[in-house]
């Protein structure tokens, strides 16, 4: 995976501003306790809610990913748990805080898919967790798409362009780096859909803010 080369670089991409709305969200209902970043990339939000004092633990689907995260809290002076888990997976245990941050939930291409991923999150929350997560919104597809940009890393270029797809709310991330290409899809819904999905899971929306690129929720179990 061409993300799994990026690693290194991620953090380069990381939009600080995002991860402090996040933190702001997360200090209203905890001061402490524990908390898992569900898709945390390189973890620099679990490093800075380690640092806070919460107990962490983050997971991804991309081992490289991983191991630059780890490698982050062992500069950071945290620990932190670190394993692979894939949204669509159940969870083994409950959380105070659950996370999922820059668009994870929009790398699943149905609403059946996002259905069951909101059921592991609410199955893995007590009666006063919370869950913070993301999604792009529909005049962010419109506003990216036939996107292009070439970004110096370090000797080599990565090359990167989005385009709507066929389907209805859905992009299309064409990565270049070095002679290898991959492509990511990433699909949304309408608000209503998201709600919609979040009540038959078990979850309510207690909080909401929407920026340039995203709607972010802050929800608890009905």
């Amino acid at each position: 995976m061409i993300f799994d080369r990026l690693a290194p670089y991620y953090d380069q991409f990381i939009d600080p501003d995002l991860n402090d709305i996040y933190i702001e969200f997360i200090q209203k209902y905890y001061d402490e306790g524990t908390v898992i970043d569900l898709g945390c990339g390189t973890g620099p939000l679990s490093v800075e809610l380690a640092q806070k004092g919460y107990f962490v633990t983050a997971t991804d689907i991309s081992i490289n990913m991983l191991e630059r995260a780890s490698n982050n809290a062992v500069e950071g002076g945290v620990h932190i748990q670190f394993y692979v888990h894939n949204i669509e997976e159940p969870l083994n245990q409950t959380y105070d805080c659950l996370l999922m941050t820059s668009d994870v939930i929009n790398y699943l291409e149905t609403e059946n898919q996002v259905l069951n991923a909101f059921k592991n999150v609410s199955n893995a929350m007590h009666k006063k967790s919370i869950f913070v997560f993301d999604f792009i919104h529909l005049q962010y597809v419109e506003k990216i798409h036939n996107h292009s940009q070439d970004i110096l890393l370090d000797d080599d270029v990565l090359q990167w362009s989005v385009r709507k797809t066929n389907v209805a709310n859905q992009i299309k991330h064409t990565l270049k780096f070095g002679n290898k290409v991959e492509s990511h899809i990433q699909t949304t819904f309408p608000i209503k859909t998201y709600r919609q999905l979040l009540s038959d899971a078990g979850l309510v929306v207690v909080k909401k803010k929407r920026t340039d690129e995203r709607v972010i929720y802050v929800c608890k179990r009905k």
